[in-house]
């Protein structure tokens, strides 16, 4: 992956001698942009309204098997976590399968592997250290989504959203509603960004869903020239 020259640097030491594995980018299937970011940002808003806008289809970055509901909770909430790190990454990879297996120009995606990351990465960077050099010897068979959109939210902003939620997806998203946690979080995706040149950055804090979407629509035709 190129590094971007012009991303922000990560300020936390914990991330230093640390580098993506040889991720693939380009292979059969759509071109796929992956809306991330903490949550209660709004990616899943997002990624529908960007999906209706721009006529695409729109996909969880896991496949859909990996989410009923008892077993998603489980692997959330109780196992252990590099049980729980693998679980999503598989679900991730299928999801990238599959996509290969599909038509069209482009899919929006909610989520991808980099929120697995991103989660662990929070609780400690020895865990994210960890699972990049599980992922190494493989990365160039796993394909990651061509361009990624960061969402950056406050921590208030985040709670605020969560509060609107219900049942296990907010029961779920409070269990890592920290402002620790969310800051190191914010610190993975910086580093993230500094990494690879396909990783863009919106702030959401002050702007409505449509005001957002308008925005990010801006952002994706200008990066993708059309």
């Amino acid at each position: 992956m190129p590094v971007n020259p012009t991303a922000r640097p990560s300020p936390d030491p914990a991330y230093q001698g640390l580098t993506l594995p040889p991720f693939a980018q380009t292979a059969s299937g759509p071109f796929v942009v992956a809306i991330e970011g903490p949550n209660g940002a709004g990616k899943t808003t997002l990624s529908w309204i960007l999906s209706r806008e721009l006529g695409v289809p729109w996909c969880l970055g896991t496949d859909e098997a990996w989410f009923a509901e008892p077993l998603k909770v489980r692997m959330i909430r109780d196992a252990d976590w590099h049980a729980s790190a693998l679980f999503f990454l598989s679900g991730c990879f299928e999801q990238s399968r599959l996509l290969r297996q599909r038509a069209g120009r482009l899919v929006i995606m909610d989520r991808c592997l980099w929120s697995t990351l991103a989660v662990h990465a929070a609780e400690s960077a020895d865990r994210l250290r960890t699972l990049l050099a599980v992922l190494e010897p493989i990365a160039p068979q796993i394909q990651v989504p061509q361009l990624t959109l960061v969402l950056e939210a406050s921590f208030a902003t985040c709670q605020s959203r969560i509060a609107n939620k219900s049942g296990a997806a907010r029961v779920l998203d409070e269990l890592t509603a920290t402002s620790g946690f969310h800051e190191r979080e914010r610190q993975f995706y910086q580093w993230l960004g500094s990494q690879t040149s396909s990783v863009l950055f919106l702030d959401v804090n002050s702007d409505g869903p449509e005001d957002v979407a308008d925005r990010a629509l801006a952002m994706l035709k200008a990066r993708l020239g059309s």
